[in-house]
């Protein structure tokens, strides 16, 4: 399959609002012109810009379109796409702190993502963790602790420049027992 691969490299010269403006024409995750487009690695490579930079408007174009990659799936991959964008959330938080209503510096999107991760009360998850043998926890039970695990680690990275604890107490024992989950 011929890939699209001198497109990005195209983009990734122009400028911001050239970008910005291209993205608003086209359907993010879909073949441009009737070609594939790599936009898993396009949105990395404006990720690695946007930290290097340390540009959040370049942060806010990789935001887009992980968030539209991640519409587009489900379960694994889903979730791996924003493992990619909440990285991202967290790294510009922790950079330039935290901006309650910005696309690409508030903590509300972690804090929700983490919350939707949290799909067992606090007591079964500690009860499963107290097994003997790891092997007999169900393996959707050992995923669903090992996603929050990554989610709870995301979000205490941009803590120190939050009002997380504060304004989401329920959370502060998720963040304190994160070590204990698989």
């Amino acid at each position: 399959m011929f890939t699209n691969s001198s497109l990005a490299q195209t983009v990734l010269k122009w400028p911001l609002p050239r970008v910005r403006e291209w993205l608003d024409g086209l359907a993010i995750g879909e073949p441009i012109e009737g070609k594939h487009f790599n936009w898993n690695v396009f949105a990395f490579t404006i990720t690695a810009r946007a930290q290097q930079e340390r540009s959040p408007d370049w942060a806010h174009i990789s935001l887009l379109i992980y968030s539209g990659l991640a519409h587009r799936h489900c379960d694994e991959e889903e979730f791996s796409i924003r493992l990619s964008e909440m990285n991202l959330r967290a790294w510009m938080i922790a950079e330039f702190g935290e901006r309650e209503g910005d696309f690409a510096l508030d903590s509300a999107p972690i804090v929700a993502w983490v919350q939707r991760l949290t799909t067992m009360p606090l007591e079964e998850a500690a009860g499963w963790m107290q097994q003997e043998d790891i092997r007999t926890v169900p393996i959707e039970k050992l995923r669903a602790m090992r996603r929050l695990k990554h989610a709870l680690k995301i979000l205490a990275h941009a803590l120190p420049k939050t009002n997380v604890e504060q304004r989401h107490p329920e959370l502060v024992p998720w963040l304190q027992f994160r070590s204990r989950l698989v």
